[in-house]
């Protein structure tokens, strides 16, 4: 009798902890493939940040109150609300001056084309990507030019997943052959002597190293179709790749 009874309780509790693991299982997060993972895509630098990260860099302090008096706010304000506000912007602008890192990355966004996937050397080549690339940038009536001077070494990029690759190729045809790239740039210095003129428009450069590089399908998708990773850095492989290419 005793044995039925404790055969009786371990079916019992036996039971509780089956019920118990599948309700688990039920809540447990699901295993979401690479292909499929959305974040949210990084903020871009404002160019008001781009124009103090030139100015930080060249050591000397831009006109504030030149900027201001710029902006439509100010513009727009009444004359009498203009002093305080003059003020108030000034100081704001001191402040973000003050506290800019230049270890911060400079986060730009820009279209790419790639080359068909190369199977053999499992990658593609960022055929859009040329020693005369740079990200413009507009602030307060000047433009800046940030200007990637390892840019040429990060034209190959690694994909040894085919199913990231073909996923990567699908995005690409369906969007006229554009993906969405966002970089992460290391600024370095900023170039005073005098701007650089591209096509008829004067634009301050600041040199910069490429940190970081994110794919995506378009411009307003959250999917990751790749990101570059220390593996990335150049080596004989990656550069005997490149050579290929160029």
């Amino acid at each position: 009798m005793k044995k039925i009874i404790f055969l009786q309780v371990l079916a019992f509790v036996w039971g509780i902890c089956f019920l118990a693991t599948m309700a688990a299982a039920q809540d447990a997060p699901i295993s979401i493939p690479p292909l499929a993972v959305q974040s949210a895509k990084p903020a871009l630098t404002s160019p008001f940040t781009i124009a103090l990260t030139y100015y930080k860099l060249a050591a000397r302090a831009p006109d504030f109150e030149s900027w201001v008096k710029q902006k439509d706010s100010y513009k727009n304000a009444n004359r009498f609300d203009q002093p305080a506000m003059m003020s108030a912007m000034v100081q704001q602008m001191k402040d973000a001056y003050n506290n800019l890192l230049l270890t911060e990355p400079l986060i730009v966004q820009t279209q790419v084309t790639l080359s068909p996937y190369d199977a053999k050397n499992q990658g593609f080549f960022v055929e859009s990507f040329k020693s005369s690339t740079f990200f413009p940038a507009s602030y307060a009536g000047e433009s800046y030019a940030i200007v990637p001077e390892d840019i040429t070494d990060k034209q190959w990029l690694k994909v040894d997943d085919p199913d990231v690759a073909a996923a990567t190729e699908k995005a690409a045809a369906g969007n006229n052959h554009l993906l969405t790239m966002v970089i992460y740039l290391t600024p370095r210095y900023a170039d005073t002597k005098s701007p650089a003129v591209i096509d008829g428009e004067n634009y301050w450069p600041i040199a910069a190293d490429v940190k970081q590089m994110m794919l995506y399908p378009a411009a307003d998708s959250n999917t990751v179709l790749w990101q570059s990773t220390d593996a990335n850095k150049l080596d004989k492989l990656h550069q005997s790749i490149l050579n290929l290419y160029q």
